[in-house]
């Protein structure tokens, strides 16, 4: 009796290869993801594939700060009870609403949207460094906070980003005990995170 191999489909196959993309998801997951949504409801998969399409059809990056948003600029930007002297930059949008969960904040952010690795083809020109720089000299905060993540990649930005300030009237400080090295902030709990925003360390 000659054993056959099992052809997989080809729309399964493309499904679990576009899942695969994602980030965090590996060949297994991809593959539990993608008979999970064979086996769902059509309704629900429906609703996630509208879901998904109206994500990229009504958000934008906001002029001014770069976080994702609806509206532009962002409600964050235009919050007059927000103090807009102080600036948090972080990676990405996600580490923005990391810091929010925390109810600690109550300034203004920029978000990099990466961070800087030569090895990955990334410098300060594909990041939006250019255009903070741009927005502190056209209206100096009086602090900047470095909450890029606690990596090799994250401690280089900030160090690059606080050697391009030139104010000596501008109060940069780093996110200090509480999120272990190799850590995301997204990941960090609120409480954890916390911390490390009151213990935040000035950078001479």
């Amino acid at each position: 009796m000659n054993n056959k191999n099992v052809s997989i489909s080809s729309v399964i196959s493309d499904l679990i290869n576009h899942l695969n993309q994602l980030p965090g998801i590996g060949p297994k997951t991809a593959e539990r993801l993608a008979f999970h949504i064979i086996k769902s409801p059509e309704n629900k998969i429906l609703s996630l594939a509208d879901s998904l399409i109206k994500s990229k059809q009504k958000l934008s990056f906001c002029n001014n700060c770069f976080i994702v948003t609806e509206i532009n600029p962002c409600n964050i930007c235009t919050d007059e009870m927000r103090d807009q002297k102080s600036i948090c930059i972080v990676q990405d949008s996600i580490d923005a609403y990391a810091i929010e969960s925390t109810n600690n904040y109550n300034g203004s952010y920029h978000i990099l949207n990466g961070y800087i690795s030569p090895i990955n083809g990334i410098g300060p020109n594909e990041l939006t460094i250019s255009s903070l720089i741009k927005r502190i000299e056209k209206k100096p905060p009086t602090e900047i906070i470095l909450a890029t993540n606690p990596t090799i990649e994250g401690d280089a930005t900030a160090t690059y980003i606080s050697n391009q300030i030139k104010s000596e009237n501008i109060k940069i400080s780093r996110l200090a005990v509480g999120i272990p090295f190799g850590g995301d902030l997204d990941y960090t709990d609120p409480k954890t995170l916390t911390q490390a925003f009151n213990s935040r360390q000035i950078i001479e």
